[in-house]
């Protein structure tokens, strides 16, 4: 079980198999330190409490319509940047650092998309009928770019919210992109001692496939190199060089 130590303030036990607080709780009462699910941790649910009360708040993406509507939303405004990320049982959570004047939302910003906050949501370890919620990138929690706070804090949704009308390749690419992450999250990470250099390259071999951009497919290995055991030291330059030289071999 993995998540920021930052979190523990703010953690909330959630009942067996459920999104629903064990006790009685509101978004002033903030979390109960998570004691009961401290006890019992393959039994209960966690989740953490969001802003206001803590300083997150979640992008929520919902399925292959959140998918692609995130990645036409980045064409249009510019990448996110890489932060605390969950596999959720039906799709993504990016973790960003709160704003104020930034508002709860469901599906407003586009279709499958919600802003959570004021409340809380699941963190990994978290079963819902019998799917698990998962760390996909241990990273640490940044603020959101300046077109996400904007787009999430304004009220008027006919003018904040763009009309994206991609041309057929950006359908193309953002199929592409969704594609390579599910096939990405299911491969298992490599070994080492079990020719994990190899799994590595075979790795890197199989996503060029997807002809995806060198950032886009950099962020998909970083994710993949976190479920490698151990995982390549990438500040440490001597391994890093290793990592990327089976990326730019596989690559072309």
């Amino acid at each position: 079980m993995r998540f920021p130590s930052e979190f523990k303030p703010y953690l909330l036990t959630i009942q067996h198999d459920s999104k629903k607080p064990l006790n009685k709780w509101s978004p002033q009462s903030g979390g109960d330190g998570g004691r009961n699910w401290l006890r019992r941790p393959n039994y209960y649910n966690i989740a953490v409490v969001l802003a206001p009360f803590s300083p997150y708040f979640v992008l929520d993406i919902d399925g292959e319509k959140g998918y692609k509507n995130l990645q036409r939303l980045q064409i249009a405004y510019g990448k996110l940047p890489r932060t605390f990320t969950v596999k959720s049982p039906s799709g993504w959570h990016y973790y960003f650092r709160y704003q104020q004047g930034i508002k709860r939302s469901i599906g407003w910003l586009a279709p499958s998309i919600d802003i959570i906050c004021h409340g809380y949501t699941l963190l990994p370890g978290s079963v819902i009928d019998g799917k698990r919620y998962e760390v996909l990138d241990d990273a640490l929690i940044v603020p959101a770019p300046a077109w996400l706070i904007r787009l999430a804090s304004n009220t008027d949704r006919q003018a904040d919210i763009p009309t994206i009308r991609p041309q057929p390749h950006y359908d193309d690419y953002a199929d592409r992109l969704f594609h390579a992450t599910c096939y990405m999250a299911k491969i298992p990470g490599a070994i080492q001692g079990q020719s994990g250099h190899s799994q590595l390259l075979r790795t890197c071999r199989l996503l060029a496939r997807f002809h995806l951009d060198d950032y886009d497919a950099q962020q998909l290995l970083i994710q993949y190199n976190a479920k490698c055991i151990p995982p390549w030291d990438l500040s440490n330059s001597k391994q890093a060089k290793d990592f990327w030289r089976k990326w730019r071999i596989a690559n072309g």
